[in-house]
């Protein structure tokens, strides 16, 4: 299931995890077709392929450890990243097996990612309890939260007094140990909190595991300040609000940079493109020469009927490359993407994944019925008599590759999460001003004059496929736009 969000007012946002196999790889096709109306003019008139292209940026992170505190604080877990902890930190003080620092501290970037993890799904489940009245389910969630977080912390805690003995003189270990302990402190402070102020249907029948939920939160408050952690607001610094927003940025793309894969991106596509003109060029050169000579044979030379035919000889050249192009990206698209690239594995070097991206901006009448048939429902049922609307359609061939599993690149590992944002930009240029002004007659008689705002509406529909696997899912999203950018987005079709 692809997740469809809004990013910002600029930015769409989708998300879709792969499964990293084990035993074979397995292919992926996704399809985003974007139905723009015609007066914003995003079509091939005005834009090319390749400057739509930049408007996708794809990224992709490795799937958030999806481990249980239960899970984590289990000690017999040869997976839980407290556990692995524990056992480097003892081999690198007694021990003469060691890892290097780098595995040590991307265990502890795990840790902070499984904490976040867990404390959003917790958030999600005392949000549904509360709402659904559920008082001792809830009690026992919350009980449970304030116990194994706090384990945790004093295990982790214990394990940082332990390496800042073994490095008196302080080094890079001790300070991933600390930007670990402030990352987690402040979830687990965020996230108490957050719970505490959900419980407000219940706090009657809360009211103790309320206020054990606030000392929690205040406690982790509590000790970064006695810590003196940047991520504590001071009454003595105006600025310091600005400073702790910034740090708590700074810790999570920290704690998550572990998770991020760097694309390698091919020049294959530049390559055949330049194969493809060298062919063109080729073609044309040999239909201009076959050309002269049938003039000079047949017509006198400097003749009327000799130069129309080489003006029509020198026509044909230009059209050859847009010919061969058009027809070969037909024929065989995945040959000839606009753009290729591959996900390689930060730890081993190797390759997770590759992908290929093609582009094109048609008429709706060119896509596929069942696209079409999609993008109609709960819609206008006269679309046909208004301007053909402009599809923008962006497709991702996607081969992931099977990956054994190896203590190297963490047990924890067992997905990939693709993040593509798209920058609406040139969907806004030729809309109208936001503001219109309206007037509605009143029960008396009067008349109001109200202001509301002029929107347009863009229709996203996402397939993704897989013969194989036998997968075939669509969805349409309904996005509402205004000059100024995205208001809202609603999916469609759902009952």
């Amino acid at each position: 299931m692809i997740d469809v969000r809004i990013h910002s007012s600029r930015h769409l946002e989708t998300k879709i995890t792969y499964p990293i196999p084990e035993h074979e790889s397995y292919d992926r096709d996704v399809d985003y077709y974007i139905f723009t109306p015609a007066q914003l003019n995003v079509s091939s008139d005005f834009i090319t392929n390749a400057a739509m292209l930049r408007k996708f940026q794809a990224h992709a992170r490795y799937a958030s450890p999806e481990i249980t505190l239960d899970e984590l604080l289990d000690r017999g877990n040869k997976t839980s990243p407290l556990v692995l902890l524990e056992q480097y930190t003892q081999q690198r003080i007694n021990g003469p097996y060691d890892v290097s620092d780098t595995i040590f501290i991307h265990e502890l970037q795990t840790l902070g990612n499984s904490f976040r993890h867990e404390s959003g799904m917790i958030l999600s489940e005392c949000k549904e309890l509360t709402a659904e009245h559920k008082v001792d389910e809830l009690r026992g969630l919350l009980q449970d939260w304030c116990k194994e977080t706090g384990e945790g912390l004093r295990r982790l805690r214990s394990l940082m007094q332990a390496i800042r003995s073994h490095y008196p003189g302080g080094n890079r270990m001790i300070d991933a140990f600390e930007w670990a302990d402030e990352a987690i402190s402040l979830v687990v402070e965020g996230t108490s909190l957050e719970m505490y102020l959900s419980l407000e249907p219940l706090f009657n029948e809360l009211q103790e595991t309320a206020y054990s939920l606030l000392k929690h939160s205040r406690a982790e408050l509590s000790y970064r300040r006695l810590k003196k952690y940047a991520s504590v607001v001071s009454k003595e610094n105006r600025y310091s609000s600005e400073a702790v927003a910034y740090r708590s940025g700074v810790l999570k793309k920290w704690t998550q940079s572990v998770l991020y894969l760097t694309p390698v991106h091919s020049k294959a596509p530049q390559r055949v493109s330049g194969i493809l003109a060298g062919t063109a060029a080729a073609i044309a050169m040999t239909f201009a020469t076959m050309a002269a000579i049938f003039a000079e044979t047949f017509f006198l030379k400097n003749s009327m009927q000799w130069a129309l035919l080489v003006i029509l000889a020198y026509v044909f050249k230009d059209r050859i490359k847009e010919g061969l192009r058009a027809f070969f990206s037909k024929v065989v698209p995945r040959l000839l993407a606009d753009q290729i690239s591959s996900f390689i594995s930060p730890r081993t070097g190797k390759k997770l994944s590759r992908t290929k991206i093609i582009i094109r901006i048609k008429k709706a009448s060119e896509m596929p019925p069942e696209i079409q048939k999609k993008r109609l429902e709960d819609g206008n049922p006269f679309q046909d008599m208004l301007p053909e609307e402009d599809v923008v359609h962006y497709t991702r061939f996607v081969k992931i590759y099977k990956t054994e599993k190896d203590r190297t690149i963490g047990p924890w590992i067992n997905a990939i999460t693709v993040i593509t944002r798209i920058r609406i930009d040139d969907w806004l240029k030729e809309m109208d001003d936001p503001n219109d002004i309206m007037y509605v007659s009143s029960d008396d008689g009067d008349f109001e004059q109200q202001n509301s705002e002029r929107v347009y509406h863009l229709h996203l529909v996402i397939t993704e496929t897989s013969k194989r696997q036998g997968i075939s899912e669509i969805s349409h999203y309904r996005v509402i736009m205004n000059k100024t950018g995205i208001l809202r987005l609603e999916r469609v079709g759902l009952r």
